[in-house]
């Protein structure tokens, strides 16, 4: 028997319901979804097999789907690598994958939700489109060593290059795989966090139009930080990472706990898209921006 993601279902459903909440009061839902119980309990590959499952997903299935399968199958890879370790980096652990995941599910859902985003929008997704993102999110940070990049898309590469290693490991021909890894490339390389302002400069430009690809790759950064700019969750992930810092860059751990350091990485980021925009990500944001700057001390 399946069994369902009840709290999902009924966020979502609450969504559809009550259209005018205020964006706080959808952040503290988050921020409870996020910690519930039951999320925290399953394990990484569990949960992507029930968020298939979802009615959501099922929403966006399509005739001889190839990605419910290979998501599946790809985070149970993931699952087995990260048990095998001694130790999983703070934050980037399954529970950031989880959130990912999750984060990109809620991102997609509000595509039908509460009026569709339609074809001539250039977010919108095709059921292809959403699927590639939930794979990419499975993926994003497969082996990630809890470091900082030396250089440019280090980390990124390196995920990728471990997702097509498990993809040639599968029965699957070379011009699938070829096709795929080229959009999967472009949409994990934009996570890497010095990427983001260059990223939201292609987004916010008209000339030249971003491409689908550079939609696409919004909307993963949008999952990928999702939680993080929740108010209590968030809260609690910024310790995370500086937990995860502390051995190799104390500086920066340093910079991540001081008073202003939420402040910054609040705004330095940006929530562009209708998905979010639907979720009150953005409108939050700039609320939790404006509390902090009422809260920080005046320097004499």
């Amino acid at each position: 028997m399946k069994e369902d993601l009840v709290w999902l279902e009924q966020f979502q459903a609450q969504l559809v319901a009550k259209p005018n909440l205020s964006p706080a009061q959808i952040a503290a839902d988050l921020d409870l979804l996020f910690t519930n119980p039951e999320l925290l309990q399953l394990s990484f590959s569990t949960l992507i097999k029930r968020l298939i499952e979802s009615p959501i997903w099922q929403g966006f299935d399509y005739d001889n789907n190839p990605y419910k399968a290979l998501c599946l199958q790809l985070s149970n890879a993931i699952e087995a690598y990260n048990q095998a370790l001694e130790a999983e980096p703070a934050y980037h652990s399954r529970s950031h994958f989880k959130e990912v995941c999750l984060g990109i599910t809620l991102l997609v859902a509000q595509q039908n939700s509460p009026t569709p985003i339609g074809a001539s929008n250039p977010w919108h997704l095709s059921v292809e489109d959403a699927w590639l993102l939930l794979f990419s999110a499975i993926g994003h940070d497969f082996g990630h060593p809890g470091m900082m990049n030396a250089v440019p898309f280090e980390i990124e590469k390196k995920s990728i290059e471990q997702i097509h290693l498990w993809l040639r490991s599968q029965n699957l021909s070379i011009n699938f795989i070829e096709e795929l890894m080229t959009q999967v490339e472009i949409i994990i390389l934009a996570t890497d966090p010095t990427y983001l302002s260059t990223l939201l400069k292609i987004i916010r430009n008209t000339s030249p139009p971003p491409t689908k690809l550079n939609y696409l790759s919004m909307l993963m950064v949008e999952a990928d930080l999702l939680v993080s700019a929740l108010p209590a969750r968030g809260v609690a992930l910024t310790e995370a990472l500086a937990t995860e810092w502390q051995a190799h860059y104390p500086d920066k751990a340093q910079i991540l706990r001081a008073s202003d350091g939420r402040l910054k990485f609040l705004q330095h980021i940006a929530f562009l898209g209708p998905h979010a925009q639907r979720l009150g990500l953005n409108a939050n944001r700039i609320e939790l921006i404006e509390q902090l700057q009422k809260s920080k001390p005046i320097s004499s």
